[in-house]
């Protein structure tokens, strides 16, 4: 019996990255008020695209209508947790990130969640990268009666993918601790949503042969920020 081959997944690019970092900062502003409509749109192409059920419901087709999408949304606290994803390049250079999500949203007397499919379409050619087209499925109900957070999560996150990005002003400090090979990463934040200090572990899985890296952050953060402010990246030995 011949053993089976084990491919090495390959180190995220600079764009797979970038992609995580949008889609970080999207969920992250659907969870806690108080965010800037402004700079947040500059995150979706004019003519943006956001339907729903495989494309059979339009939400919205440019910043108008997006706006008013997002006035509807109810205020609420929710989290969005990036369960699985994938990212691939189109024939015209844009990126497709497709993701599994877990959505939840409490209130007084019960768990409103579900799991949904997010295939997205993110323009890189004109600069700045932008959304050009989101479509949200859900597929699964989801069940788990405790709620947990998200937001801090997203957060960090955006900020993670923004820096292994190479799209943030810094002093690389978190690419040298985790590497430019990063094949998986993840955060571990607790914070409620709107919280303006709090605390992250980060860990990376990244080398040949592959080994685990982390690092401690401490942020201040304000939800009209785009991406919070980090003071600490430590690298913790292993």
């Amino acid at each position: 019996m011949t053993g089976a081959q084990i491919v090495t997944q390959p180190p995220m690019t600079g764009r797979h990255h970038v992609a995580l970092h949008l889609a970080h900062r999207w969920f992250a502003f659907l969870e806690a008020p108080g965010g800037e409509l402004d700079a947040h749109l500059k995150m979706f192409h004019p003519q943006v695209q956001l339907s729903g059920h495989r494309g059979n419901h339009l939400f919205a087709c440019d910043h108008e209508s997006l706006v008013a999408w997002f006035a509807a949304v109810p205020d609420v606290i929710s989290s969005h947790h990036i369960v699985h994803s994938n990212f691939s390049t189109a024939e015209n250079g844009d990126g497709l990130l497709s993701m599994v999500v877990a959505y939840q949203a409490p209130d007084q007397l019960d768990m409103h969640g579900s799991i949904i499919s997010y295939e997205t379409r993110i323009e890189f050619a004109m600069g700045d990268p932008r959304f050009s087209a989101l479509d949200k499925t859900p597929i699964l109900p989801n069940r788990r009666l405790e709620y947990e957070t998200s937001w801090s999560t997203n957060r960090v996150l955006a900020w993670v993918h923004a820096e292994l990005g190479g799209i943030t002003d810094s002093d690389g400090q978190l690419r040298v601790a985790l590497g430019s090979d990063v094949r998986q990463v993840s955060a571990q934040v607790t914070a409620p949503e709107g919280s303006r200090a709090y605390e992250a572990l980060v860990s990376g899985i990244g080398g040949n042969p592959a080994e685990l890296r982390a690092v401690r952050l401490k942020l201040n953060d304000d939800v009209r920020t785009t991406i919070p402010t980090v003071n600490m990246v430590q690298p913790i030995a292993l």
